[in-house]
C-alpha cells in the first residue's frame, strides 16, 4: 500500500493541472455544442445532413466523439503541437454545421444567434479539416504557399459563402416561416443572395480543386519517411475534399446544399472521411509510441556502448544504416570522436540531418536519403541520445586540444633542435675559426722570432685545448654527421671515439626530430659505458635497444622528449648494468600516452 502510494504521489506531482484544465474544458465544451446540436435536429426531421434516420445520429455522433478525445489524447501526448486542438475545431465545426435549420428554435432565447451562426459557419469544415491535415503532425503549417491557400479558403467559405449571401437571405420571406431570424440580414433580395450563393459555391468548388492538387504534388514528393509519417493523414484528405467537390458540383445550380439522396450519401463519405482522420492520428501516436519503446532500448544500448565511437554503433544499429557517421563541430569543421573529418556536404545517396537541441547543435547524422525527414524521428534521437552525443562531442574536443598540445610540444621540440643546430654552426663557424688563426698566428710569430719562448709555447697548447674543447661541445649539441648521414652514419661515427657496438641499425633517413632522439639515446648510454646498439624500423615505427654494461643511465629530460614525440621509453636493470628499450612513431604524433592515460583515453 505505501508503495502504491508513492506511485500515485509522483502521478499526481507529474499532472500538468493547466494542460489537464484546457482538456477538461474543450471536452465539456464539445459535449455542450453536441447536446445543443441533437436538441437542434430532433426538431427539424429531414434538415440533418445525413437524414433523420437515428443511425445518421450515432454516426454523427460517435464521429465527434472520436475526433475530440483523439484531439485531446493527441494533445497531453505532445503538448508542443497544436494538431490535437485542430481536431476539436473540426470536431465542433462538424456539430455547427447543422445548425442552420428551422430547429434552431429549440435553442430558446439563443435561437436567432444559433441559426446565423449556423449560416456563417455552415461550410467551414472543409477548410479547418485541410488546415489539420497540412499542418499534421506539428500544427503549425511552415510554408507560406499553404498558409496562403488556407486564408484563400477561409475567405471563400467563411466570407464568401457564408456571410455574403447571408446579408441578403431572409428565411421568413423565402417561405421558411419557423425559422429564427437571421441576424446577418441587411437587405433581403432572395435573386441577389441565391446568384452570390452560386458565385461562392463555383468558388469553392475551385478551391477545393485546387487544394487536392496540393496535397497530391505533396504526397509525390515526399519522401519514403515523410510519406510513412504523415502520408495517410494527406491521402484522407484528398478522399474527403473530393467528396466536397462533389457536393458542390450537386448544389451549384440550387445555391446550397441539399438533403437528397445523393447528398446524404456525400454526408457519409465525408464523415467516413473525418473518421478515417482522427483513425490515422491516433495511429501516429501508436507509431510514436513504438518509437519511444525502441529509443527506451537505445538508451540501454547506448549506456551498453559507452566507450568511444559507441555512439555512431548504437545508432546506425537503431536507424538500420551502417553507413551511418556522426560529426561534430570541432574548431570550425565536422568531425568523429576519434578527429577523422566527416563529409556533411550533400551528394549523390547522402543525405545530412542536424541534430538540435534548444537551439543548439549538438550533432550531425550523415546517413542514407529519406531516413531522418520525419522531424518526429530526429526529436526522439535527440531525446535518446542527447547526452551520450554532447559526451562524445566534448570528448572530441577534448581531443582536439589534447592533439594541438601534442603538436605544440613537438614543435618545442624541433625548435630547440634547430637552436641546437644554429649553435653549432655559430661555434664551428665563429669561435672556432678565430681561436683556429689566432694559434696559426702563433705558430707564425713563433717561426719569425726563430726562439724558444715557454709563454708562447703555453699559449699554443692552452689554444689547442680550447679549439678541441669547442669541437666537443660543437659535436655534443648536434653533430654535424648526424644532419649529413642519418642515424646509422652518427652511430659509426660515434663508435670511434666511444665504446659503442652498433650490431644493426637501419641504413636509412627518419624524420630529423626522430634521429635526434635515438641520437641521443645512444650517446646517453655511451657516456656511461660500453653499449651495444640493436635499431630496427618495424611498421610504422623505429625501436632502439641499447645495452649498457657494468652501469646505471640516467636519461635527463629524454623520457620527457620521446613521451612529446609520442614515443615510449624504458629503462630495465639487466645483470650489473641496464636495457634501454625506446619505441618512435615515425609519423607526427596524435596524442602523447601519458597525456592519454592521464585523460581516460583508450587508443
Amino acid at each position: 500500500m505505501r508503495a502504491l502510494g508513492h506511485v500515485a504521489r509522483r502521478w499526481v506531482a507529474s499532472v500538468n493541472a493547466v494542460a489537464v484544465g484546457w482538456c477538461a474544458g474543450a471536452v465539456g465544451a464539445v459535449a455542450g455544442v453536441g447536446w445543443l446540436t441533437m436538441r437542434l435536429v430532433d426538431a427539424s426531421p429531414g434538415f440533418s445532413g445525413g437524414g433523420d434516420s437515428a443511425q445518421s445520429e450515432v454516426a454523427l455522433l460517435g464521429t465527434v466523439a472520436l475526433l475530440a478525445g483523439i484531439g485531446v489524447v493527441h494533445r497531453r501526448a505532445r503538448p508542443a503541437s497544436r494538431s490535437g486542438w485542430l481536431l476539436v475545431l473540426v470536431a465542433v465545426l462538424l456539430l455547427v454545421s447543422e445548425w442552420d435549420i428551422p430547429g434552431a428554435t429549440a435553442a430558446g432565447s439563443l435561437s436567432a444567434a444559433v441559426f446565423s451562426v449556423g449560416l456563417l459557419l455552415s461550410m467551414a469544415l472543409p477548410v479547418a479539416t485541410t488546415w489539420a491535415v497540412l499542418a499534421y503532425p506539428s500544427g503549425r503549417v511552415e510554408r507560406p504557399p499553404e498558409r496562403y491557400l488556407l486564408s484563400a479558403g477561409a475567405l471563400v467559405f467563411v466570407g464568401a459563402v457564408g456571410l455574403v449571401p447571408g446579408v441578403f437571405f431572409d428565411p421568413q420571406a423565402e417561405g421558411c416561416s419557423d425559422c429564427p431570424t437571421n441576424l446577418m440580414l441587411v437587405h433581403g433580395d432572395p435573386a441577389l443572395a441565391a446568384t452570390l450563393s452560386r458565385a461562392a459555391m463555383a468558388a469553392a468548388l475551385l478551391w477545393a480543386v485546387v487544394t487536392m492538387v496540393v496535397l497530391l504534388l505533396g504526397l509525390a514528393r515526399m519522401s519514403p519517411a515523410s510519406r510513412r509519417a504523415r502520408g495517410a493523414v494527406w491521402w484522407v484528405g484528398v478522399v474527403y475534399l473530393a467528396a466536397w467537390s462533389a457536393q458542390l458540383v450537386l448544389s451549384l445550380e440550387r445555391g446550397f446544399v441539399g438533403s437528397s439522396t445523393a447528398d446524404q450519401g456525400l454526408w457519409w463519405v465525408q464523415l467516413a472521411g473525418l473518421t478515417a482522420l482522427a483513425l490515422a492520428v491516433a495511429f501516429g501516436l501508436l507509431q510514436a509510441r513504438a518509437m519511444r519503446r525502441s529509443v527506451a532500448a537505445l538508451v540501454v544500448a547506448l549506456h551498453r556502448d559507452a566507450a568511444a565511437g559507441g555512439m555512431r554503433c548504437a545508432l546506425a544499429e537503431w536507424l538500420h544504416d551502417p553507413s551511418l557517421q556522426v560529426g561534430y563541430l570541432v574548431d570550425g569543421t565536422y568531425r568523429d570522436v576519434d578527429l577523422a573529418m566527416v563529409d556533411v556536404t550533400a551528394r549523390p545517396g547522402r543525405a545530412m540531418s542536424r541534430l538540435l537541441e534548444g537551439g543548439q547543435e549538438i550533432a550531425v547524422l550523415v546517413h542514407r536519403p529519406s531516413l531522418l525527414d520525419d522531424p518526429d524521428a530526429v526529436r526522439e534521437v535527440v531525446r535518446a541520445a542527447r547526452l551520450g552525443l554532447e559526451n562524445e562531442r566534448l570528448r572530441a574536443e577534448g581531443f582536439a586540444q589534447l592533439r594541438a598540445l601534442a603538436d605544440s610540444r613537438v614543435r618545442v621540440i624541433e625548435a630547440g633542435d634547430r637552436e641546437r643546430r644554429r649553435l653549432e654552426r655559430d661555434l664551428h663557424d665563429g669561435a672556432q675559426q678565430r681561436l683556429v688563426g689566432l694559434l696559426l698566428g702563433l705558430r707564425l710569430l713563433k717561426a719569425t722570432t726563430g726562439e724558444d719562448c715557454t709563454e708562447v709555447d703555453q699559449a699554443e697548447a692552452e689554444i689547442r685545448a680550447a679549439v678541441e674543447d669547442l669541437r666537443e661541445l660543437a659535436n655534443g649539441l648536434h653533430p654535424i654527421v648526424l644532419l649529413t648521414e642519418g642515424f646509422a652514419g652518427a652511430c659509426a661515427a660515434l663508435s670511434e671515439s666511444m665504446d659503442v657496438r652498433v650490431v644493426d641499425a637501419p641504413n636509412r633517413r627518419f624524420p630529423a626530430v626522430v634521429e635526434t632522439t635515438a641520437y641521443l639515446l645512444v650517446a646517453m648510454a655511451a657516456a656511461a659505458g660500453p653499449t651495444t646498439v640493436y635499431a630496427a624500423c618495424e611498421g610504422d615505427a623505429l625501436r632502439v635497444r641499447a645495452d649498457v654494461a657494468h652501469a646505471r643511465v640516467v636519461l635527463a629530460g629524454l623520457q620527457d622528449r620521446a613521451t612529446a614525440l609520442g614515443g615510449h621509453l624504458e629503462v630495465l636493470p639487466v645483470d650489473d648494468g641496464c636495457r634501454i628499450e625506446l619505441e618512435l612513431p615515425l609519423a607526427a604524433p596524435a596524442v602523447p600516452r601519458d597525456v592519454m592515460a592521464a585523460d581516460g583515453i583508450s587508443g
